[in-house]
């Protein structure tokens, strides 16, 4: 299970990578698009892509140039059907809350023609 981070670190690699999957991208646009809810460390993105890579997301090499510190990412088939698989789980949520909402009124009425019944 991924927490905020890595599902928003995901999320952003996701909607890069949608076209290709190894992209090589600096390090900075990831701290950039995460800093905007979390605060993150290059440390902390580093841990974050080595758990990703762990879970089998995406494979991805670092590398150190003049310009900065860069990852070269490839997404692996778990990474590229996150996002839809994100998408199935909320489906699924919103689903068993309004299957749970309907039972709960059926019951309720099921109980209200039961007592009129054996009252009258």
């Amino acid at each position: 299970m991924l927490d905020k981070k890595e599902k928003l670190v995901l999320l952003f690699l996701t909607q890069v990578c949608h076209d290709k999957k190894t992209y090589l991208i600096p390090t900075q646009d990831i701290a950039q698009f995460v800093s905007k809810k979390y605060v993150i460390s290059l440390a902390e993105l580093d841990d974050i892509m080595i758990s990703l890579c762990k879970d089998n997301y995406l494979d991805f090499v670092v590398s150190d140039s003049k310009k900065g510190y860069y990852y070269c990412i490839n997404l692996k088939n778990k990474g590229l059907t996150f996002k839809k698989d994100l998408i199935k789980q909320r489906r699924e949520l919103v689903w068993l809350i309004t299957r749970t909402l309907l039972l709960t009124v059926l019951s309720f009425v099921l109980g209200l023609l039961l007592k009129v019944i054996f009252k009258g």
